[in-house]
């Protein structure tokens, strides 16, 4: 009698986890929550109600198969009150009972042959309660890294997106206050001319130049989303102290999306600030060219060879992962290779340049 209490416990946590997992996979509801773990609970209830009744032992694996018609019939239809794609929440339905009742029935086989009492249906229970429960626990960790991943990414977007608005903000302020004085800066140049002082005037001439730029405003390609994220990025390599040469070749538009561009170039030069950290007389070299479809991005820049043991280089490994996902996306590719002591990196996206 205790045993088969515990047992109906376990299949309490085995529901549970059922509902877990359509949680963490598919995660918007279109029908009220209540609902779904009402479904759920009555699926306990009616499984509870059987077990009770029956006398586990030859008869398992019967009650077992009417479980799973059962369970695949709940699950199919609790999947309705669920968003996303309809294949792959009926594919969710039917998976999860088959890999429970499949994995209860082998480690039956492994561990008894058939089941004779209901000390090893018990048995067999936990283990594969607490296996379901385990891979329950590794997809939410993974889920919530992920999230994690695209949460650290949006606010490095809105990061630079703030930067390139006080890029912009300083420079037309820098417009405004040369058009308010331009009679006075026209004159002083008429001036300078009438009386032949040429040289003084192209003095004059490159110091209003000077007064227009933006200190913080280093690439001026044309293309807004390119060249948010470059400034930004030179910005905090420069407060780092880390000398960085760049050459920007592109025209104003790309198809690419703002997301892309940003985890590709946000990786790479995070990466390689990164890795200059500790580097005596560090420099970046910064190479973004389009040419006829093909955008190549490159990167070079010095690295420790302790590096190889120690989580910066993990830290590498993971930006690289996100940056190789987008590339192949574009049916493009990213290569890495490390001499005497150099990192490079190299991106390949085949686009197409608006007309």
């Amino acid at each position: 009698m205790i045993i088969n209490s515990l047992i109906i416990v376990l299949e309490a946590v085995r529901i549970y986890l059922y509902m877990r997992y359509f949680h963490i996979c598919i995660g918007k509801y279109k029908i009220s929550r209540k609902i779904i773990i009402t479904v759920f609970t009555a699926l306990w209830i009616f499984e509870s109600f059987i077990l009770s009744l029956s006398h586990i032992g030859q008869g398992a694996a019967l009650m077992e198969i009417f479980f799973l018609m059962v369970e695949w019939l709940v699950l199919l239809a609790v999947s309705f009150g669920y968003k996303g794609r309809i294949i792959w929440r009926l594919l969710l339905a039917v998976f999860l009972p088959v890999v429970y009742w499949v994995g209860n029935w082998s480690i039956v086989f492994i561990l008894f042959s058939t089941v004779t009492s209901s000390s090893q249906y018990f048995i067999a229970v936990i283990i594969m309660v607490l296996l379901f429960g385990i891979f329950e626990v590794v997809l939410e960790k993974e889920g919530r890294s992920r999230q994690e991943r695209e949460r650290e990414a949006l606010e490095r977007e809105i990061s630079i997106y703030e930067n390139q608005f006080a890029v912009i903000k300083q420079s037309q302020q820098n417009i405004r206050s040369l058009k308010h004085d331009m009679k006075h800066h026209i004159k002083m140049l008429s001036d300078m001319i009438g009386k032949g002082e040429s040289d003084a005037a192209l003095d004059y001439l490159v110091s209003m130049g000077a007064f227009m730029e933006n200190s913080e405003e280093y690439v001026v390609s044309g293309n807004e989303k390119i060249d948010s994220i470059l400034n930004y990025m030179i910005l905090k390599a420069k407060n780092l102290g880390i000398e960085i040469e760049w050459k920007i070749q592109i025209p104003e538009y790309l198809e690419i999306s703002a997301f892309d561009i940003n985890v590709i170039l946000s990786n790479l030069l995070e990466n390689a600030l990164n890795a200059l950290t500790d580097i005596t007389e560090p420099i970046l070299y910064i190479l973004v060219k389009y040419d006829r479809g093909i955008l190549c991005i490159n990167t070079k820049n010095k690295y420790l060879k302790k590096d190889l043991a120690t989580g910066s280089f993990q830290d590498y490994g993971i930006g690289l992962k996100n940056i190789r996902r987008i590339a192949e996306k574009y049916n493009g590719s990213l290569t890495t290779a490390i001499q005497n002591g150099i990192f490079y990196a190299s991106v390949l996206l085949f686009l197409e340049a608006a007309e």
